[in-house]
């Protein structure tokens, strides 16, 4: 996808995120989707491991998301 200045847009590219980059998405109970995933008729493990692999890693593999449980 381009920006219309011919450069792309790596907004959603976690490869060139920042290693120390890490996102906490609040949920209330472990193992909850963090957001909604294009799979929404899929089980909660389905929409949950689409969420992490949306999310990814930064280039030294370090993981840019998890979950955090709130009440």
């Amino acid at each position: 996808m381009a920006r219309g200045d011919g450069s792309a847009v790596v907004g959603y590219d976690p490869e060139n995120r920042a290693d120390d980059f890490h996102v906490e998405y609040m949920v209330h109970k472990t193992g909850e989707r963090w957001f909604i995933p294009y799979n929404n008729n899929a089980s909660t493990a389905d929409q949950l491991a689409q969420c992490d692999k949306l999310a990814g890693d930064t280039d030294d593999g370090t993981v840019a998301a998890s979950e955090t449980v709130v009440s």
